[in-house]
């Protein structure tokens, strides 16, 4: 209600009353209500029991995860290296349309193959 979203009201339960709690009149509606309250007890426990073997199962994979940090590794070393090759192919052009001195692209060049000789 729109009109009313100005008024704040909180709202308070006076009462300390439980709805599931509540019997029906009827004995049979009333019964059927229990049987009703014991199936979903019932369900919830083997639902907490598989979540619990799902987190256990879980937990087991965990060091299976270790060649995945392998496979990171590996990628960032190969997008270093195309990250390399780019910049030379960079250099190179300038090289060519004489914005650099063959002497300075020899320089770049020999700069990034001591870095990858310390590594």
């Amino acid at each position: 209600m729109p009109d009313m979203k100005h008024l704040h009201i909180k709202y308070r339960n006076p009462l300390k009353i439980k709805p599931h709690e509540i019997k029906y009149k009827d004995p049979k509606r009333e019964k059927q209500r229990q049987k009703n309250i014991v199936i979903r007890r019932e369900k919830n426990e083997a639902e907490k029991k598989e979540r619990e073997a799902r987190a256990a199962e879980k937990e087991k994979n965990k060091k299976k995860q270790a060649p995945k940090r392998r496979r990171k590794r590996v990628h960032q070393e190969m997008k270093q290296e195309w990250e390399e090759l780019q910049r030379e192919a960079n250099l190179m052009k300038k090289l060519k349309k004489g914005k650099m001195s063959k002497k300075e692209f020899l320089k770049a060049v020999g700069e990034a193959m001591s870095d990858d000789e310390g590594l």
